[in-house]
């Protein structure tokens, strides 16, 4: 089976605005282009052959994202091979006011015990 590649959205290397409009003219809309730098990393097409995720990866580059090509074990059933547990976006973290450390979501601090239930509602 010849091997299939996903292309992922890490983050800009240019402006915001820049992102937005050059997105625009690959026909990805306003609020889209807002909803993959808020949950970024996103994975943003997969089951490509190398050559279309260069190519997918490039437009990205250029319409000021940064962005990494990996192997895609997908199936044509629509599941995946892939038992990673894949990429947790910022939301999934919290950080202590009292100690400072950086921890999933939790209703205490793993480090101090601080309860950060309060914090994880807003």
């Amino acid at each position: 089976m010849e091997k299939r590649y996903k292309v992922i959205f890490s983050s800009l290397v240019k402006e915001k605005d820049y992102f937005k409009n050059r997105m625009s003219r690959l026909g990805v809309s306003e609020t889209l282009s807002e909803e993959i730098l808020k949950k970024a990393p996103v994975t943003m097409k997969r089951n490509l052959s190398l050559k279309d995720a260069r190519a997918y990866a490039e437009a990205l580059f250029q319409a000021g994202g940064k962005a990494t090509i990996h192997v895609d074990e997908y199936r044509k059933d629509g599941g995946t091979n892939d038992t990673s547990p894949g990429i947790l976006t910022l939301n999934n973290f919290i950080m202590c006011p009292q100690c400072g450390h950086k921890q999933l979501k939790a209703e205490t601090c793993i480090k101090c015990g601080l309860p950060l239930g309060a914090m994880m509602a807003s």
